[in-house]
């Protein structure tokens, strides 16, 4: 379970996983700010199929990481290998402590207690840090690129974790209050992009280095993908900001296309996450310097 198509395989559960985490702690996130008690009912549902995403794309990423650990030749091996992992990996123990939490922060959001639900969701999603480059790497370069993980993760989850919901109240809301609502997501969103910016633009600086090695490695295509789809966003978002959200509500049904946008662009950005962390960095290998 080593060859490109696994590993893809791989890439995209992780990513699907981070998806649903994100869209659990964005939710509740919401919830407990700016939508606090507006379209409650929406954001429960809302919370489940993030639940469901997070679950059932972390049992498939379990089994082919378990597989990979094991150098699994038959699915009887991955079967075999789960114990292993579970008890003696760091991997095994983060993902079901997570998948846990999780499982706490969809209860809480379900009983109305959205902030409780969105931290220890945010520690889901912070958590992942330790099973990234980071977590596995040791010295000053290993703190900085774990610290960095942890404010990249954070802000990505509240602004792209956020977006359904986001969507959500402005597509439910009465006008005035949809209106409110899209005013005060936009600090919101200026502020994580700015971390999002920095913190990708430091491990760029430790994990590629040479602006060669995004066309001539996997990992730095993948990246460079990454950067693409992010930049992408960051121009939806500035439209949504200077141009759609002044003119509510007669641009509403246009800023509703474009967060749906956005949030497509964010799958694919957590995808190509996913697939870059299952990945060798060009400094690993001695092509960053």
């Amino acid at each position: 379970m080593d060859s490109p198509v696994w590993t893809l395989l791989r890439g995209l559960a992780r990513g699907l996983q981070m998806a649903g985490t994100f869209g659990l702690f964005g939710t509740a996130f919401l919830a407990a700010t700016l939508l606090r008690g507006e379209a409650e009912a929406g954001l429960k549902r809302l919370g489940w199929v993030s639940l469901a995403v997070a679950l059932l794309a972390g049992t498939a990423w379990f089994l082919l990481q378990a597989g990979y650990f094991a150098s699994a030749g038959s699915w009887q091996d991955v079967w075999t290998a789960l114990p292993i992992v579970v008890q003696n990996t760091r991997f095994g123990a983060l993902l079901l402590g997570r998948s846990a939490a999780l499982i706490a922060a969809a209860a809480l959001l379900q009983c109305g207690w959205p902030r409780l639900g969105a931290l220890i969701a945010c520690g889901a999603v912070i958590a992942e840090s330790w099973l990234g480059h980071g977590g596995a790497m040791v010295g000053a370069e290993g703190d900085i690129l774990l610290a960095t993980s942890v404010a990249h993760l954070a802000s990505s989850a509240a602004w792209l974790g956020s977006l359904p919901a986001l969507r959500l109240g402005l597509h439910h809301l009465p006008m005035p209050a949809a209106q409110r609502l899209a005013q005060k997501f936009s600090p919101l969103g200026i502020f994580c992009v700015g971390i999002l910016v920095l913190t990708a633009a430091i491990q760029y600086f430790l994990l590629i280095g040479h602006p060669a090695s995004l066309f001539t490695t996997a990992y730095g295509v993948t990246a460079l993908a990454k950067i693409l789809l992010l930049a992408a966003l960051i121009a939806l978002a500035a439209t949504n900001r200077q141009r759609l959200t002044p003119n509510l509500p007669a641009t509403r049904a246009q800023l509703l296309r474009s967060i749906t946008w956005e949030i497509a662009l964010g799958l694919a950005a957590l995808i190509a996450a996913g697939l870059i962390l299952q990945l060798e960095p060009p400094s690993m290998l001695g092509m960053g310097q």
